[in-house]
């Protein structure tokens, strides 16, 4: 059962000093949780998200000195990348994890306050260890070199208060949709550390003064800042697969079940298959590259492996003649039937008459705002699209290639 205790009235209390930190934290989820005795930042599937989990229990009997210091330093794995794009090079998983706790826990505005029951240099298994505030790669150097056993030790594994069981490679290959639901995931945290930096820095962007650090160091802010300006970029073949992947409204199979003989009465049972029906407009028009269109359609050839989509030619206009249904296992060539102006109207409102369940429009962006789309509606286009291109979207996901 899990105790009454909600982080969330605590943190404006607990962070109204660290204004880094408060603007971070706002833009994660916290969840309670008693699956973790402690903390940590963990993945969230269904959601596709880092949270801040927490054990209520746990943090109900902390000080409140001890409660701001677990944030902190769970919200420094945060902004520095400790989650799933971050790796330490030739090293265990288990060292990797204790090394950043290490490099989190001997930082100048975290060394004071911490609790007795944290890795520290000084202390315990590293009593010998006297150097503050290094890197995670620095710390793990000295350990190999000094402590070869003593990330397996009984000792550190007792003062490793936090869970990292989300941090780094899982045991065995992820599949093809947990590797990209990790990198949508990752994305999303570098986003929020991007925008709390920036807000730190200049402002909401509306009119407010810029929030400053806090007590975060100078050195810490360079490296916050580093990561936040694109360290991780997503793979679009895999978010665009994501996204045909979720637009399945279910997957359910057809069947008849048995007649229960104690409940009389009951009917025989029937589930009902759905596919998810994907709309992939087009843009043919005369400013789009043939080698967008080529990448295009390389990657369909592969998404058409496990799905089955409409494909909608258009510039501004539907060329519904030559609209057709790309089945599963299929395999097509590129085909130019276009080259006029473009108008994201056409092929929006063509999918709108439909009972499409997702509905992906590549182009260069060289059009004005559509109309709204009544299913979901993601954007692909290049960098050159994505630089000068008249359509911005908001609200909606959009990918760019490199």
């Amino acid at each position: 059962m899990i105790e009454s205790y909600k982080l969330d009235k605590d943190i404006f209390h607990l962070l109204r000093d660290e204004p880094y930190f408060a603007l971070l934290s706002r833009q994660l989820d916290k969840r309670p949780t008693d699956t973790i005795p402690t903390a940590g930042i963990t993945y969230n599937e269904d959601r596709l998200s880092y949270e801040l989990s927490y054990n209520p229990k746990f943090f109900a009997g902390l000080s409140d000195i001890h409660k701001k210091w677990v944030l902190m330093h769970e919200l420094y794995h945060a902004s520095l990348g400790h989650t799933q794009y971050r790796k330490l090079e030739d090293v265990s998983r288990k060292l990797a994890n204790v090394s950043m706790d290490l490099a989190i826990n001997s930082l100048s505005n975290m060394k004071s306050n911490a609790p007795d029951f944290v890795l520290m240099p000084g202390r315990g298994a590293f009593q010998e260890l006297q150097l503050f505030g290094q890197s995670s790669e620095w710390y793990a150097n000295w350990i190999k070199n000094n402590l070869p056993d003593s990330p397996d030790s009984k000792d550190v594994g007792n003062s490793q208060f936090d869970d990292h069981s989300d941090f780094g490679e899982k045991e065995g290959e992820p599949s093809d949709e947990e590797e990209m639901g990790k990198q949508i995931a990752s994305k999303k945290l570098q986003d929020a550390v991007s925008k709390a930096a920036s807000e730190c820095d200049r402002g909401d962007g509306r009119g407010g003064d810029p929030k400053g650090w806090g007590s975060v160091s100078h050195e810490m802010k360079k490296n916050i800042r580093e990561i936040s300006k694109g360290y991780f970029k997503l793979d679009p073949k895999k978010v665009l697969a994501s996204f045909i992947k979720a637009s399945v409204a279910a997957d359910k199979k057809t069947s008849v079940t048995k007649r229960n003989r104690r409940l009389p009465g009951k009917k025989f049972g029937r589930r009902v298959q759905h596919r998810a029906n994907i709309a992939i407009s087009i843009d043919q028009s005369g400013s789009v590259s043939d080698e967008l269109l080529e990448k295009v359609f390389a990657w369909l050839v592969d998404f058409a492996k496990f799905a089955s989509f409409t494909v909608i030619p258009f510039d501004h206009a539907v060329f519904e003649e030559k609209v057709y249904v790309w089945k599963k296992g299929e395999k097509r060539k590129k085909e130019r039937v276009l080259y006029g102006g473009t108008d994201f109207n056409a092929p929006t409102e063509f999918v709108n008459k439909k009972t499409f369940d997702g509905h992906i429009i590549i182009t260069d962006m060289q059009a004005p705002k559509p109309i709204r789309s009544k299913c979901q509606r993601m954007w692909l286009t290049d960098s050159y699209g994505d630089r000068y291109g008249h359509h911005k979207p908001k609200g909606e996901r959009k990918l760019v290639l490199d």
